[in-house]
């Protein structure tokens, strides 16, 4: 349906209108209304109170009253041009010699310039009611050798008294007025149905979506968010932000600028995944909006989405904000990541197991351009070989015996636009190690079973817990492969290199447990010493399961001193304290797992040897007392089960078969 737009006139006017209308091909639909405005304020009105009505066109005093109505509809005004007042004075001097120009409210500027041309005097008088029209124009009728020069409503009344007159506005003045207002006619509906369909779309998405000005004042929120927040949107429009949601991270992006993603804020009892974007044109700053789901949403959305049991997730939870430690050494790693998180270029990240090597990659991506796009996490260790290439790359239909009918999408797919983390990349088979090569440099990938190419925009940060260049050595792991992962690298320091650290992580993991203070300080303080002489051979991790043992019988509300006693065997498996043998120097480190290694080189072999030694009897000792549980064994001892079996098979156990 065409707009319409109401076209308010009388006589003369009327037949210009009409005749410029038949003229010309219009997209709208002109309505035509002969009335003076003064005299039908209420047409006027009921005319802006019609959502049909776009535009409304008048000139002269019709203009002027209903400018002065200040109505929701836009007005068009018909413009006096140079041209008609030109064409008016040349019709005049061809009747009288002078020309009395008479307009509502206000007089015609320069008109004596345009006068100058002809051979005629000119006067002008204003009014500003019908009366005061009426009584002007009878007033200049008995002026000798005069003529009238003004709009419909003038002409009129001279007419009415036998009066010449020469009406002012010319059809070309109202084909323009009419382009105009079919041009703000068609904007203004496609700037509506913009904005409808923009309303649509936040009344259909299932993320909460606020927006905010550069005033940080709330322009809109949309029934998801209402839901999930538990507010109502007409009581908060228009309001200050910090009056609705206090301490709103939306009024620090206002102030840095910056953009922040897949951050996890807590709303009431409500947990949420929020990202918060910078909004510009043309380079300024001109608000911030935020969309957000609630966690369970996420969470189930994620468990939909995940390619099998081993992909941990498509969302990075953890930024560099949150990677706990005060030691410079750690100060130094997230300073060295948040430069590294500005560039694509391939990162490898080497630490002990337990150490954070994934969280300082999710940091990494959160940091990163690629914050919004996916963030895909595999353990290479814990697929098996056979697997892992179509896991990886993914495979078409009919690959392989028991592929899936319609083929599988692979983890490089999947983290196309993102980033996609290979945790152990030492265990990566050799013969899927020149794959990984080739999608390294070639920025693409071939599935399984397909004989074309798939061109992919996907950084890649590896991890490892072992020595690549031993392993380079000893040809188990590709040269090219390990100079091509290893552009940017980082070291992450065990725990014993950083037990000025411990009570950050104890004081951390007791509060993801919901213990208070008040119940385990004591318990910490008396036991503080064990915790930093203990050699962490399991790190973090192992930091964080005794935590987590300890937790759960302060829930239990069993005794203190079965608490303590509890940790005392949890800190009592320490190899280097309770198993080195006298003989040996303590200030001499055996191995990262244990302390900064300082040994003079001619020692090294016999150390790790030393090492090797006890830590065979210490994974023994530990499968016996776990009736050879690799699972519980691998938790009480802080590894991955993958990590242990690895090690057993390393010391060449009976006990890995």
């Amino acid at each position: 349906m065409s707009p319409k737009l109401a076209f308010i006139s009388q006589t003369r006017l009327s037949t210009l209108f009409n005749n410029v209308r038949k003229e010309n091909h219009w997209a709208v639909d002109f309505q035509l209304h002969e009335y003076i405005a003064e005299q039908n304020r209420s047409k006027i009105l009921a005319l802006d109170s019609r959502r049909d009505i776009e535009v409304v066109i008048a000139g002269g005093g019709n203009a002027s009253v209903i400018s002065a109505m200040q109505l929701n509809t836009p007005l068009v005004v018909i413009e006096i041009s140079g041209f008609d007042i030109m064409q008016a004075l040349w019709q005049a001097q061809q009747l009288a010699k002078k020309a009395v120009f008479i307009n509502y409210n206000e007089p015609i500027s320069q008109l004596d310039q345009f006068a100058s041309i002809f051979s005629i005097s000119v006067e002008q008088h204003t009014f500003s009611s019908i009366q005061e029209a009426f009584n002007t124009v009878l007033k200049t009728i008995q002026q000798p050798d005069s003529i009238i020069i003004g709009a419909s409503h003038v002409c009129d009344i001279a007419e009415s008294m036998n009066a010449n007159s020469v009406f002012i506005y010319s059809q070309d003045a109202i084909h323009k007025a009419l382009i105009t207002a079919q041009q703000l006619a068609l904007s203004l509906r496609a700037e509506r149905e913009k904005r409808e369909k923009f309303e649509a779309i936040l009344r259909s998405v299932t993320d909460g979506i606020i927006y905010i000005d550069e005033n940080l004042k709330i322009e809109e929120i949309n029934p998801a968010a209402e839901l999930i927040l538990g507010i109502n949107a007409q009581d908060s429009l228009m309001k200050p932000i910090s009056s609705v949601f206090p301490d709103s991270p939306l009024v620090k992006v206002i102030e840095d600028k910056k953009s922040q993603y897949n951050q996890i804020l807590h709303f009431g009892d409500t947990k949420i995944l929020s990202n918060r974007i910078a909004v510009f044109n043309q380079g300024k700053l001109i608000g911030a909006v935020a969309s957000f789901q609630d966690v369970k949403t996420v969470r189930k959305a994620e468990r939909t989405l995940r390619v099998d049991s081993h992909l941990k997730g498509l969302i990075a939870k953890n930024s560099l904000d949150s990677f706990i430690g005060k030691n410079p050494q750690i100060k130094r790693l997230i300073t060295k990541a948040e430069l590294f998180a500005k560039s694509d270029a391939t990162i490898l990240i080497q630490g002990d197991t337990g150490t954070g090597k994934e969280l300082i990659a999710q940091g990494i991506h959160l940091a990163s351009k690629r914050a919004s796009g996916p963030f895909v996490a595999i353990n290479c260790a814990s697929i098996p070989d056979t697997l892992l290439e179509s896991t990886l790359f993914g495979y078409e239909e009919g690959a392989f015996t028991g592929a899936h009918k319609d083929g599988k999408t692979g983890l490089f797919e999947l983290a196309n636009k993102g980033t996609i983390f290979l945790d152990e990349i030492g265990e990566l088979p050799v013969e899927l190690q020149g794959r990984l090569l080739r999608v390294l440099q070639e920025k693409e990938i071939m599935r399984v079973g397909s004989d074309s190419v798939i061109t992919l925009d996907t950084r890649v940060i590896a991890a490892t817990n072992r020595s690549l260049i031993e392993m380079m050595n000893n040809n188990s792991f590709k040269q090219d492969l390990y100079y091509r992962l290893n552009v940017l690298n980082l070291s992450l320091p065990c725990l014993k290199q950083r037990i000025s650290d411990i009570p950050l992580f104890i004081k951390h993991f007791f509060q993801i447990k919901k213990i208070e203070p008040t119940e385990y300080s004591d318990l910490i303080n008396r036991s503080l010493n064990d915790f930093l002489n203990y050699t962490w051979p399991g790190n973090i991790r192992e930091l964080e399961n005794i935590i987590e043992r300890l937790a759960i019988m302060f829930k239990a509300k069993l005794p203190l001193i079965d608490i303590e006693e509890e940790l005392k065997k949890s800190l009592s498996g320490s190899l280097l304290t309770s198993q080195q043998p006298s003989s040996i120097d303590k200030k001499q480190p055996l191995a990262c797992d244990h302390s900064v290694t300082t040994a003079p080189q001619s020692q090294d072999i016999g150390l790790n040897n030393i090492h090797r030694t006890y830590e065979a009897q210490h994974l023994q000792t530990v499968l016996e007392h776990c009736h050879h549980n690799k699972t519980l064994a691998a938790k009480q001892l802080g590894i991955s089960r993958s990590t242990l079996w690895r090690k057993l098979k390393q010391h060449n156990s009976r006990l890995a078969d």
